[in-house]
């Protein structure tokens, strides 16, 4: 598994809402320019909304892409 970029994805997807949105409706298509196995994959498929927005809103508003403007 590819730590790393599983980790570059989970960072894009809350500090960037609209990367945020394609995520979840096709994880597939949103990561293709990411390098990740079938089972990281499947696992990023899993991801809500609910969960992704509610960590998001945990950080630092400075670290959101829009500056905290969109994480709803």
């Amino acid at each position: 598994m590819s730590q790393s970029e599983v980790e570059r994805v989970i960072g894009r997807a809350v500090t960037d809402p609209e990367f945020r949105q394609a995520l979840i409706d096709n994880a597939r298509e949103a990561c293709k320019e990411y390098d990740l196995t079938e089972e990281e994959l499947d696992a990023l498929e899993k991801l809500d909304n609910t969960s992704l927005q509610a960590f998001a809103m945990t950080l630092d508003q400075r670290l959101s892409k829009r500056g905290g403007t969109g994480l709803m």
